[in-house]
């Protein structure tokens, strides 16, 4: 296939022709094409020597067609130049280093925990044991002695363990107040409200539990307490509950039956099981097998 070069580019091959600078490369290539330079019969040249194969990537000028002259043999093909080497590939990266984990928040208080022994059974209780009377609140029988019920009041711990029961007031509630706390206890549940306290002082200060009255099922509680020395103290903010129940004896991880735990004001169990703070006291000094028991009336 020929190609047409504009005049201007046939003006620049003559001019380098007289000076003796044409390319050789360009020379061989214009061998190659055939191309007539003149009018009428002329031979044409004979074809030029093959040139050295160019390296791969570098275009040949294409001859220009030629005049109109008798169109010359076409010359021999060149030989094509070697196709350039392949690079070689790149090496691979080096994987990036893994970044450390970020340090932990702080802790949810509503998030998932490790489960604690007979956790739903105590949730329950906790959710429950107000509808179940406290039990020296005397509105919910009758009492002796031909005198005014009286509500339930606030207890002085007898522990000293400040960590414990110890320095704090409290009310006792019973799921089966007519077996407390005698016995029998099988599913017997004992629930000890825990109260921090405050003393009352001044000339007022008085202990005067107040005529019950209202709903037989309301809450009847006066939270004032009164030690043997004429001291009045007053249960001021809950402190948490401490829960005893009776299973079956054989019962895993109980005290014979007895599952002890203790739960937070906000219903966080906290223990639960053979507790050692509460197995201490009550294996060694209850009266009532594991129970210690609160009387149910009170004389005032």
């Amino acid at each position: 296939m020929r190609q047409r070069i504009d005049g201007e580019a046939v003006v620049a091959w003559k001019s380098m022709l007289v000076r003796g600078s044409f390319p050789a490369t360009l020379f061989a290539l214009f061998a190659a094409v055939g191309c007539s330079s003149g009018s009428g019969g002329k031979n044409p040249g004979s074809g030029g020597s093959s040139g050295t194969a160019g390296n791969a990537g570098t275009t040949g000028v294409a001859g220009n067609e030629g005049g109109s002259g008798v169109a010359g043999n076409e010359g021999g093909s060149g030989v094509a130049g070697n196709e350039g080497g392949s690079g070689v590939a790149g090496s691979s990266g080096n994987a990036g280093t893994t970044g450390g984990g970020g340090s932990a928040g702080p802790t949810d208080a509503g998030a998932d925990h490790a489960p604690i022994a007979f956790e739903e059974q105590i949730l329950e209780f906790a959710r429950d044991y107000i509808s179940w009377g406290r039990v020296d609140d005397e509105w919910r029988w009758a009492p002796g002695l031909c005198r005014i019920p009286q509500p339930g009041i606030a207890h002085q711990s007898m522990s000293n363990d400040p960590n414990t029961h110890g320095q704090k007031l409290y009310s006792l509630f019973a799921k089966n107040w007519a077996n407390y706390p005698n016995g029998p206890h099988d599913g017997q549940v004992v629930v000890k409200q825990s109260w921090k306290v405050e003393e009352v002082t001044g000339p007022d200060a008085s202990f005067k539990p107040p005529i019950t009255g209202g709903a037989i099922d309301a809450d009847h509680f006066y939270p004032y307490a009164k030690d043997p020395d004429g001291g009045i103290f007053h249960a001021t903010e809950l402190a948490g509950l401490y829960i005893m129940f009776k299973l079956d004896p054989s019962t895993p991880e109980s005290d014979e039956g007895w599952v002890y735990a203790t739960v937070l004001p906000d219903g966080q169990v906290t223990s639960a099981g053979r507790v050692a703070s509460c197995m201490g006291c009550h294996e060694s000094s209850a009266t009532h097998e594991r129970l210690f028991g609160v009387q149910k009336s009170v004389a005032f």
